[in-house]
């Protein structure tokens, strides 16, 4: 749980992200001595008062590498003395360096939908694996870092192992292109909550979604789950309708959300 200590160390920080300071400022700030608030920090935030000071530059950064300055002025900006050390702490945060993660981004708002014939292709719908990292990067959770997506496959793996998170990917011509998670509360819960179907844009309306549905209920067959559920908006009708043809059935609303369910 954040301690008191800690949110008000972070209010320093967050307002103080361009400027220099050093521990023993935060610590002043926070009416307490360099070491006692070192400790209460890292005890509650797992890390270092200075790493996670650079981890939310790195994080704040991001927003500037779209502006069109030069890295290197970002970094000296960040209070990085060089252009090695801004790349080397990105990379350590994010998983890219700032140029790939500059032109993954730049990507996304020159998108234009390709065209894909389903004749030839290879399609393999399986559990996810640690190596698909890149791949979801590029084509499905384009919006989160590789240092994410790798933490979110960690996540799933061990979901795997303990029965409460199956994730499986949609891959196409050994490329993956999308993703569907199923989870629960624990490895006894007997309902599970569906995760949204993530498609590539190109592989939409393909009957990708049914497959992928029908993995899932294929890994969880042999555990006590009996009941899948899913949300969407109130006015999503689009997608509430997608839902419903996949075999979902509508049960109630509640807080601008519809809730569909499916037995098993």
């Amino acid at each position: 749980m954040e301690t008191s200590i800690v949110t008000k160390a972070k209010k320093f920080i967050s307002s103080h992200l361009s400027k220099q300071f050093t521990l023993e400022e935060i610590a002043k700030f926070c009416g307490y001595s360099k070491y006692h608030f070192s400790r209460e920090f890292r005890k509650s935030i797992g890390m270092s008062v200075m790493e996670f000071v650079c981890k939310e530059k790195i994080a704040e950064s991001r927003n500037q590498l779209l502006s069109g300055k030069s890295i290197f002025d970002i970094a000296l900006e960040y209070g990085f003395d060089t252009h090695t050390g801004f790349t080397n702490a990105f990379f350590r945060y994010t998983g890219c360096n700032p140029s790939e993660f500059r032109r993954h981004e730049q990507k996304q708002f020159n998108y234009v939908r390709g065209e894909f014939f389903m004749s030839n292709a290879t399609v393999v719908i399986r559990p996810i694996e640690m190596g698909d990292v890149n791949d979801i990067w590029e084509n499905v959770y384009s919006r989160n870092t590789p240092e994410e997506i790798k933490e979110r496959i960690q996540n799933n793996l061990g979901g795997f192992e303990d029965k409460t998170n199956f994730c499986v990917v949609l891959e196409v011509n050994k490329v993956v292109v999308g993703t569907l998670t199923c989870g629960r509360f624990n490895k006894y819960s007997r309902d599970s909550n569906l995760g949204n179907f993530v498609i590539h844009p190109d592989y939409q309306g393909k009957g990708f979604a049914r497959q992928m549905l029908e993995k899932v209920k294929e890994l969880i067959k042999d555990t006590s789950i009996n009941t899948l559920q899913i949300q969407c908006g109130e006015e999503s009708d689009d997608v509430k309708n997608k839902y419903i043809s996949l075999g979902f059935t509508e049960v109630f609303r509640s807080h601008g959300l519809v809730y569909l369910m499916m037995a098993l």
